[in-house]
């Protein structure tokens, strides 16, 4: 699927229609533990896009999913017009690949040490392979609208959630120590300005519905894109760190 969002006035802002809530019904597809949910899921990504952006956004420029690219078909790339810490705007374009709430992200590697799942190893490999075919691809830096390869930036994975964060028979007290073990040295890994690690939990915060949300919190205002079949699309708001300690 694609979506230009600038040219043309393509969004119209409208109260929100939906018949269910975005929240309720994301966090019953990750509830879930007897079907891969990645698909659906992935959808409720249009409510918590600022998520996917490391600057503020200031307007959508492009979407796609399932982007097919030289290594393969990327799950979701994303470009929006942004402003820099510097007051700069420009567009970038990020590249994010999710796996399934239903995926596990660390498994069991000795008594004292995780290892990465092979859905994790897989997204990672996958990302970067995705990452690279966008920067040498002057086609894609036209559809996305982006000036230079540079603009092309890592997002990260989306991957798991709170019950499926460690495969292993571990007492539950030593399982949360390795779990926030092992994450440290994945954020070590990617560096500060490398790929970012997500649960599905951190996209079901994001669009938690506004009744629900601690004081400070972003709030979201739908609007409707004639060109996206999947339904609203949310304001864009400042991003927040939603990344693990």
């Amino acid at each position: 699927m694609h979506t230009h969002l600038s040219n043309g006035g393509d969004l119209i802002r409208v109260p929100n229609p939906a018949h269910t809530d975005p929240y309720d019904e994301l966090r019953r597809l990750i509830e879930c533990t007897d079907q891969n949910k990645e698909d659906a899921c992935r959808f409720y990504l249009q409510y918590a896009r600022s998520l996917l952006f490391r600057e503020s956004v200031m307007e959508l420029v492009y979407l796609e999913t399932e982007y097919r690219e030289h290594s393969g078909d990327s799950d979701y790339v994303i470009s929006a017009q942004v402003q820099e810490s510097s007051g700069v705007q420009r567009v970038k374009a990020y590249v994010w690949e999710s796996k399934a709430p239903q995926c596990y992200i660390f498994e069991r590697d000795t008594d004292n040490r995780l290892k990465p799942s092979q859905d994790l190893v897989q997204a990672e490999n996958q990302l970067l392979h995705y990452y690279l075919d966008l920067k040498g691809s002057e086609p894609s830096r036209d559809e996305f609208g982006v000036t230079t390869s540079d603009d092309f930036c890592l997002g990260g994975i989306i991957i798991g959630c709170n019950r499926t964060r460690v495969r292993g028979d571990y007492e539950e007290a030593k399982k949360v120590r390795l779990y926030h073990k092992a994450w440290q040295t994945r954020k070590i890994l990617y560096g500060h300005e490398g790929i970012r690690l997500m649960t599905w939990d951190h996209v079901l915060e994001q669009i938690k519905p506004r009744s629900e949300l601690s004081p400070g919190s972003p709030q979201h205002y739908p609007i409707v894109a004639s060109k996206i079949s999947a339904g609203p699309v949310p304001v864009f708001i400042d991003p927040r760190d939603n990344s693990e300690e």
